[in-house]
């Protein structure tokens, strides 16, 4: 009987330690990157104190601007850049007079004209036409950009998410419809759920699959996701006498795709200019010696096509991203996903935009957050 008694104490006390290791939350904002962070502040501006981010890593405002500076502008068409103001007229999109150029036969080219550049990918291509420049302060409202540490450090849980479970929820007021185990007898389950990260990453995760609402399943399966490296660049002189967006092959014998570097204006007061590259990377070049191989060939072709770069003194930043570019996005499951428990709002959430081709990147992220009414 001793036995017995033991064995049914310890199951009792499991029980009890799930119990206080279980907590649930109605708005639970799921993702490590910028567009976690302004979901997070607009919903809880909105729902105060019933909020929570979950994220990997502690990731608070020099996080936020360090991915600002590894992102390249993703405002590239009139169409979108009218958009914004339209949603905030306090917006300032300034059209630059930027060129885009590629780099062929030792000069620098055009597109359109008479020369032909190398083969670009297909996400390479978005990066054909002039940027538009936005201040990332100005998607923030009020002194939230000021305080953010603040808020995020009393709303923000650093969590690995091992698996989701879709609930059937049994209590009127706590609507669980979403489980998320994060440890040993540990979890968090919300009413809904914003996901601000690639939606396969959400289908991975799911353990009863067929309990998913059939359009969030049939448009996370949809998406292709692309990775890529950035770098962000801060040189101590001039490296190009342009501000404006050049494509270098990555290979002249090899169909490797482009580097695509955006660089800002020399500043003469400074001494200084900055400028990002960005590149993609298949899936055969993930492991860590693979990559390293891939930015110093990265470095090599900079150098030889701007030589100044190489006398100059660097502080870089490096970002890799498993999700840089988000394709296959099926923006006609729009209203049916509005419907669903289970909100994406990275750069693969659907908009309602008749020029929806046109918001890609960064850009597409943040339409939805600032016209949706989350």
């Amino acid at each position: 009987m001793s036995g017995f008694g033991i064995r049914a104490l310890r199951k009792v006390s499991e029980e009890n330690k799930k119990i206080e290791n279980s907590i649930f939350v109605k708005h639970l904002v799921v993702g490590e990157n910028n567009y976690a962070i302004l979901s997070f502040l607009k919903l809880n501006k909105k729902y105060p104190g019933q909020v929570k981010l979950i994220s990997k890593n502690p990731f608070f405002k020099e996080d936020l601007i360090a991915e600002w500076d590894c992102t390249l502008s993703s405002f590239r068409s009139q169409e979108v850049a009218e958009a914004f103001t339209a949603l905030n007229p306090r917006l300032e999109i300034f059209k630059t007079t930027n060129e885009v150029l590629f780099y062929k036969d030792t000069k620098f080219h055009k597109f359109g004209g008479r020369a032909k550049p190398h083969q670009l990918k297909e996400n390479e291509i978005f990066f054909k036409t002039p940027n538009y420049n936005i201040n990332l302060e100005a998607f923030f409202e009020g002194e939230d950009f000021d305080n953010m540490d603040e808020i995020l450090k009393e709303h923000q849980f650093n969590k690995i998410i091992a698996n989701i479970e879709v609930t059937d929820p049994s209590d009127l007021v706590d609507q669980q419809n979403f489980k998320l185990e994060t440890g040993k007898s540990e979890s968090l389950s919300c009413e809904k759920l914003y996901w601000c990260e690639s939606p396969k990453k959400l289908l991975n995760l799911i353990q009863n699959k067929t309990h998913l609402n059939d359009s969030v399943y049939a448009f996370a399966a949809g998406i292709n996701v692309d990775q890529a490296i950035a770098v962000h660049f801060k040189c101590n002189k001039q490296i190009f006498d342009k501000s404006s967006t050049v494509l270098l092959p990555q290979s002249m014998t090899h169909e490797w795709g482009s580097f695509i570097l955006e660089f800002e204006a020399y500043n003469p007061e400074t001494e200084a200019q900055n400028f990002k590259a960005l590149m993609f990377v298949s899936e055969d070049d993930l492991q860590e010696e693979d990559l390293a191989k891939k930015i110093k060939l990265m470095k090599r072709v900079i150098e030889r096509v701007f030589p100044d770069f190489s006398k100059a003194e660097i502080d870089q930043t490096i970002r890799f991203s498993d999700e840089y570019y988000l394709s296959g996005i099926n923006d006609g499951l729009y209203y049916e996903l509005k419907k669903a428990n289970v909100q994406f709002l990275g750069q693969s959430s659907p908009i309602d935009s008749e020029k929806s081709e046109s918001f890609q990147y960064m850009a597409r992220a943040m339409y939805a957050i600032m016209k949706n009414d989350l």
